[in-house]
């Protein structure tokens, strides 16, 4: 098996598949490489076996595990990764390249943004989502939710359901002022995407050391902020190019918010219920209001 990305998945995505099925030493393996990911893996693999307190065959035979032939291979998926953390799209922009002959315009939009979605829950584990959930429905906790210069649509996407399944949630950008109001009874739903904003993962930290929890969504390269997450989902961030997508990041999100939804149960159904109420009275107000005549 190579170390392509879509045959296995990035480093970080096969870790998390095999975590739960790892003997103890390999799991102290994995542990160590995120911890620091992915500088964590690029280290000589007598190192990085002292790192985790186990043998550098043990590292070996995890590596294998993961699908790379050798630690080579490993290391060479992870510089990669490292390289792909600095993407501009700049670099990437399309060319005015002719069609005839390959899939269209559309065809390829199709492709990969479908493949975008399968990778993405491939990735994600009942586990994984059932623990943000918990942590979304659970009455003592109240929400803030975080986005970034271009994640702050996904974060307003989240706040907005959020806020009419229950009370508490609110939508906040990072910044000085947010980070006065948290405590250690406090979620922080935090979107943090390639290029990693650095204000985001400093305001993290922040809320990190004044005993906030994080639900971190971020994609398959992983923020810097993923080691230190209470939950981290990751989405793909494929598609057309030159921008990344969050087409991916969308059906998780809203992923989230179904969940949320089916576990808050009847006290959220009744929540929507007044809200819908409120909504269609409103609209009906709109429907009845007549503009006042013109002067003739």
């Amino acid at each position: 098996m190579t170390a392509k990305e879509g045959v296995g998945g990035t480093v970080s995505q096969r870790i998390r598949v095999l975590r739960d099925r790892l003997p103890p030493a390999e799991l102290a393996v994995a542990n160590s490489i995120s911890d620091n990911y992915p500088m964590g893996g690029l280290m000589p693999v007598v190192q990085l076996a002292a790192n985790a307190g186990t043998s550098p065959p043990t590292v070996v035979r995890f590596v294998r595990k993961l699908g790379f032939e050798g630690y080579p291979e490993f290391q060479e998926a992870l510089r990669q990764e490292a390289q792909n953390r600095l993407f501009s799209p700049v670099g990437s922009y399309p060319d005015n390249r002719d069609f005839s002959g390959e899939l269209s315009a559309v065809g390829q939009a199709q492709h990969v943004y479908l493949e975008s979605i399968r990778n993405t829950f491939a990735s994600l584990s009942d586990a994984e989502i059932a623990n943000a959930v918990r942590l979304l429905c659970a009455p003592e906790h109240d929400i803030v939710v975080i986005g970034g210069r271009f994640s702050q649509v996904l974060a307003q996407q989240l706040y907005r359901y959020l806020s009419i399944l229950r009370s508490e949630v609110r939508l906040s950008v990072p910044d000085i002022h947010s980070l006065v109001d948290l405590r250690p009874s406090t979620v922080a739903v935090v979107f943090d995407f390639r290029r990693y904003q650095q204000t985001t993962i400093n305001w993290g930290i922040e809320a990190i050391n004044k005993g906030t929890k994080i639900i971190l969504v971020t994609d398959q390269y992983l923020s810097p902020l993923a080691s230190k997450a209470t939950a981290l989902l990751t989405a793909s961030n494929k598609g057309p190019e030159p921008f990344d997508s969050m087409t991916a990041a969308f059906a998780l999100t809203e992923l989230l918010i179904s969940e949320t939804a089916r576990m808050l149960g009847e006290p959220a159904r009744n929540r929507l219920s007044e809200f819908v109420q409120r909504q269609d009275d409103e609209d009906r107000l709109i429907l009845k209001f007549e503009p006042p005549a013109r002067d003739s």
